[in-house]
This record gives structure tokens, sequence and C-alpha cells, in this order.
């Protein structure tokens, strides 16, 4: 009973830990730093920290070993399976397994979309051509055009919780310039989740079948060499 509690406790301390969000903080203010924070713990995901080098260690040499000669009678090669697979299946089977490894990948994103959260998006670009109000109106317009358009599709498909976007054209300057920052953020749960149905969906779906179908004879060979001279239509 005291072994069932302990695993009970370990189960839901798994539970809780992976229910805590894992956050990426981005932003772009001259360079670019980017974080990952879990819990209490903080990586710098870039600029990466400068590893320290390391010492050389002197070689030592290692005593020749004498050469066996190699066997005369090479050990024949396993079959490739997506090859035997094709040979087996033709063209729509690798068809049908192209669309079940899409389905199962489609389905993945969509969970991870689910759960995905932006918690802050913030963007600022400064619009300027070389003291040319002509062009600097037309490249203002041009960029307005481009981005608000595309931040309305990202705040549409994923969970923003607050965002802004400012977009200014200076006449006086002589070069754009833009600064943005972001927060990410997702429970691992729900990833962890996604990632083993995506497992088991493609178990299923495309490494069973794959591995389950034999070596075809000759005669099949030839048969689908003959279909695919013929365009792949058989008559």
């Amino acid at each position: 009973m005291v072994a069932l509690y302990i695993l009970l406790g370990i189960v839901l301390l798994l539970v809780l830990l992976l229910s805590v969000k894992v956050r990426v903080d981005a932003e772009y203010f001259d360079t670019f730093r980017a974080k990952l924070r879990w819990a209490f713990l903080s990586f710098d995901l870039y600029p990466a920290k400068p590893k320290k080098p390391k010492k050389e260690k002197p070689k030592k040499e290692k005593p020749q070993k004498e050469e066996t000669p190699a066997s005369e009678t090479p050990k024949p090669k396993k079959p490739n399976p997506l090859k035997t697979f094709y040979e087996n299946q033709g063209f729509a089977g690798v068809k049908q397994l192209v669309l079940d490894t899409a389905d199962a990948l489609g389905s993945l994103m969509k969970s991870v979309k689910k759960h995905l959260i932006l918690d802050e998006l913030f963007l600022f670009l400064v619009i300027s051509r070389d003291h040319d109000a002509a062009r600097t109106a037309i490249e203002y317009g041009e960029t307005c055009r481009q981005i608000f358009p595309a931040m309305g599709f990202i705040c549409s498909n994923l969970h923003v919780r607050k965002y802004d976007v400012e977009i200014e054209p200076d006449f006086l300057g002589t070069f754009s310039s833009a600064q943005f920052s972001f927060s990410l953020s997702i429970r691992p749960i729900f990833l962890l989740n996604a990632v083993l149905v995506l497992a088991v969906r493609m178990l299923f779906k495309v490494v069973l079948k794959v591995l389950r179908v034999k070596p075809a004879k000759p005669s099949d060979n030839t048969n689908i060499n003959t279909e695919s001279i013929q365009g792949g239509a058989t008559v």
C-alpha cells in the first residue's frame, strides 16, 4: 500500500510539473535576445553563453591491433522496408501512406495551436528613405498594407492576450528601423499529449503498414515494372 501511495505521489508530481508553462521570451532592440523559462529555471537561447575551452589531454598511443582477414562471404543485405512496400502496394499504397502521415502531422499542429498562447506581441517600425518624403510615403503605405493583414492573421489564428503595432513615417530620417518583442507559452502536458497521439497514429497507420509487408515475388515485380513503363495505367 505504501508503494502505491509513493507511485501516486510521483505521478501527481509529474503532472504538476508538466502543467507549469514553458515560456519563450524574445526581443529585438539593436540586438536579438531569446530566453526559455520554465518554473524557476531560465536558459539563454540566444545569444548562447560562450563555452569554456576544454584543456586538451595528451593522447596516449594505442597499440596497433593485428588486422584479421575479412570473411569471404558477405552478409546478405536487409531489404529496404519502403522499397518492399512500394513493390507490393504500388503507387496507390505509397500515396495513401503519405496522406496518412500528413493527416497525423496536421492533427498534431491543430492540437499544439489550440494550446499555444501568445502572451505579448509588440512591433514598432519607423519608415524612412534618405530624406525623400515621396519615397518614404510610398514605403510607409506599402509597409502598412503588408504588416497589418499579417498581424490580423496571427491574432485571429492564435490565442493573443496583448498586442500592439506601431508604424510611423520619418520624413527627416535616413534609414528605417524595427523593434519587436513577444512572449510565447505552452503547457508541456498538452505538448506531450499531442506527441503521444501522433506516435500512436503513426505507429498504426504508417509504421506497421510498412513493416508488415513481405517481399514481393519476382512475378509481382515484373507486373509493377510493366505498369510503370505504361505510365501507371493498367491494361
